[in-house]
């Protein structure tokens, strides 16, 4: 037991977006991880892979940051429900940071419930990525509140794609898979038949009777980026009644490259939206899309439109920016360790010296 002990030191992590930051790359060692992409996913055997490298680096390293909700089975989760298993001294410290997790129906949802049942007892803290989501994760799951921390996310694009020149579009985009609802919006669209509308997503592959002013279709990320910086606004229609925040990162982006940002009320976007101060916050209605549009599209407007872009830029470079994400999830692992060193019964604390 002192052997396993000693031998573990350092931290790691599988939130490889965050290790071009100089501050977290010199805290965190990567976690061995098959290449993973949001647009390709993981099959089963890159599943299985990311599993074992998780299991791997609990046998190495002191402390370990993980993502959420990587993959269709959550292999990290899976592998820390593996860890609970273990004598507490035999575990890293670990903290999961991403979405909080949505609760599934019938039998899964009684498997998801034992799964993080144990789970929870390895997992020193949970970083999410709202307010609500920190307010309603232990409510849903039974964790206790004094483990979960709201860390704000983090806008994707480089420095070098935000500081290219600014274009303003003709068409209206809205981007994104993950807990969408563009039916009001595409209503909406077919009450605005003067303007374009591009949707880069696969939802609508099998939407009746699109308008013939609406665009709809799966796009690679590098296309995606381009129709995000070459539209006139962006909306980001999310689904209501969950319990995970979804949508950050395309309105962040979109924040960055200086678009006025339309969303509907939903969980966490206040937390980065505020309704005419950087953005509007409609219903989710095809009338509040409509109403919002109009307004935004009104050349009287415009002095109002630049400032809410103006706001809006400045909150993403001071507050949603990568390295302020970055500081907070190192900050929240040193609490994490510092309160298990504190909590490791007096025998296993003589094994670790």
């Amino acid at each position: 037991m002192a052997l396993s002990l000693l031998r573990r030191s350092g931290w790691a992590t599988t939130l490889d977006y965050l290790m071009g930051v100089p501050e977290f790359a010199a805290a965190f060692e990567k976690a061995p991880m098959p290449p993973w992409t949001y647009a390709t996913g993981y099959n089963l055997w890159g599943e299985i892979a990311l599993l074992k490298g998780v299991l791997q680096a609990a046998t190495r390293y002191e402390g370990l940051l993980l993502f959420t909700g990587r993959g269709r089975f959550k292999p990290e989760v899976l592998a820390v429900f593996l860890l609970s298993f273990l004598p507490r001294c035999w575990r890293p410290t670990i903290v999961f940071c991403g979405e909080a997790w949505e609760p599934n129906t019938g039998w899964r949802a009684v498997l998801d419930r034992i799964i993080v049942r144990f789970a929870d007892r390895a997992i020193s803290r949970y970083a999410l990525l709202s307010n609500d989501e920190r307010r309603l994760f232990p409510l849903i799951w039974g964790v206790d509140a004094a483990k979960v921390r709201f860390v704000p996310y983090t806008c994707a694009l480089t420095e070098e794609n935000m500081q290219g020149c600014v274009e303003t579009g003709t068409y209206i985009f809205a981007g994104g898979n993950s807990f969408r609802d563009y039916a009001p919006l595409v209503e909406a669209a077919r009450m605005m038949p003067e303007h374009s509308f591009v949707f880069a997503t696969r939802k609508l592959n099998d939407y009746p009777n699109l308008p013939p002013n609406v665009r709809a279709g799966q796009v690679p990320t590098d296309e995606y980026v381009r129709l995000l910086r070459g539209a006139a606004l962006v909306v980001v229609p999310l689904r209501t009644g969950t319990y995970r925040a979804s949508g950050q990162q395309t309105y962040l982006n979109a924040m960055a490259l200086k678009k006025l940002v339309i969303v509907n009320d939903a969980l966490g976007v206040r937390d980065y939206v505020r309704h005419g101060e950087n953005g509007l916050v409609v219903r989710g209605t095809p009338e509040s899309y409509v109403e919002a549009l109009r307004w935004a599209l009104d050349p009287e407007h415009k002095p109002d439109v630049e400032r809410m872009i103006a706001c809006a830029y400045r909150d993403v470079l001071q507050c949603f920016n990568v390295t302020y994400h970055a500081q907070a999830l190192i900050s929240i692992m040193k609490e994490a360790i510092a309160c298990s060193t504190e909590n490791r019964p007096a025998f296993e604390s003589r094994a670790v010296r």
